[in-house]
């Protein structure tokens, strides 16, 4: 089997599967150190990246890395851009967001939008007499430059759009849609909210509370996968060398059965003895043959003396 291994053409293969194997290797590392980053990060807890035009830029993805971390901002509300987020449900109490427009300076002298949940108050306190929950009732931001603190937070999926006041979700697509650009891609939830209003519970969505399971799986499957190939190369040499052995058993087998000198197999009848005797047939007998001669004259007799 070795002397198969050592062909050109399995050793051609072997270097293809031992690539292979080490981008696997690669690939695993590569998600097992996310996991431990994530699993590094969890444990840490929040961080402060200070301000939020230095840590992400305008209509960039919140990722993952930075989700939850703290960072402040400064700004003024601007009037009238306000939504409220019914049918939320925090800590077993039914709960209406409050979120306001900030407007930040951009280094560049630009403005940018940056949606802000200020925090949440019981549905029951913003139900107007018909049922529904009310705009207006919400509490107003303040007026004038503040300067904000709270968990950077990724834009949450957008499903429907914003009525009157009311939107179903914190997604900034729809809320750039009310507000206007540049926005935020992402909204901060205050630390300390003002007045009645109550803080939000940090974001979790299934991916993140999955992600360090999840890279660690990877990584698993990238070690099967490498694995995998040097396997599928051992299983080719294999087949070869056991195709060759069977080949010259059959070959041997073949031998072993064919006479000495390769002459064909002599006819069952060769050997039974050729009756050479000139008696005639048998009465009754019939034969084709005609009647042997005498093979020699008659021996004289006394009266041919």
């Amino acid at each position: 089997m070795l002397r198969v291994a050592l062909r050109p053409r399995f050793l051609g293969l072997l270097a293809l599967m031992v690539v292979a194997t080490v981008v696997c290797g690669l690939l695993a590392t590569w998600q097992w150190d996310r996991a431990h980053q994530a699993i590094t990060a969890d444990a840490a807890g929040s961080q402060q990246l200070g301000d939020i035009r230095d840590v992400v830029g305008v209509g960039d993805a919140v990722t993952n890395s930075i989700v939850g971390d703290t960072v402040t901002a400064t700004g003024r509300y601007v009037p009238g851009e306000q939504v409220v987020v019914p049918a939320r449900n925090i800590g077993g109490t039914e709960a209406v967001l409050v979120v306001s427009s900030l407007l930040l300076d951009l280094e560049d002298g630009t403005q940018a939008r940056l949606p802000v949940a200020r925090g949440w108050l019981p549905a029951a306190e913003l139900t107007g007499a018909d049922g529904e929950v009310d705009p207006s009732m919400a509490p107003a931001p303040p007026q004038g430059e503040v300067e904000i603190s709270g968990r950077l937070e990724a834009s949450e999926a957008a499903s429907s759009g914003v009525d009157q006041g009311v939107a179903a979700e914190i997604a900034t697509p729809l809320l750039v849609n009310e507000w206007g650009s540049p926005m935020f891609a992402g909204y901060v939830a205050l630390e300390d909210p003002a007045g009645a209003l109550q803080p939000l519970p940090a974001a979790e969505s299934e991916f993140s509370r999955g992600l360090n399971w999840q890279n660690i799986g990877y990584s698993l499957q990238w070690v099967l996968f490498g694995g995998f190939f040097l396997y599928l190369w051992w299983r080719s040499v294999r087949a070869a060398h056991l195709d060759e052995v069977a080949d010259r058993r059959e070959a041997m087998e073949e031998m072993l059965h064919e006479p000495d000198g390769g002459a064909a197999e002599p006819d069952d009848h060769s050997h039974e003895p050729v009756d050479v005797s000139t008696e005639p047939a048998p009465a009754g007998v019939g034969s084709s043959r005609s009647p042997a001669a005498p093979s020699a004259a008659p021996s004289p007799t006394d009266k041919d003396v």
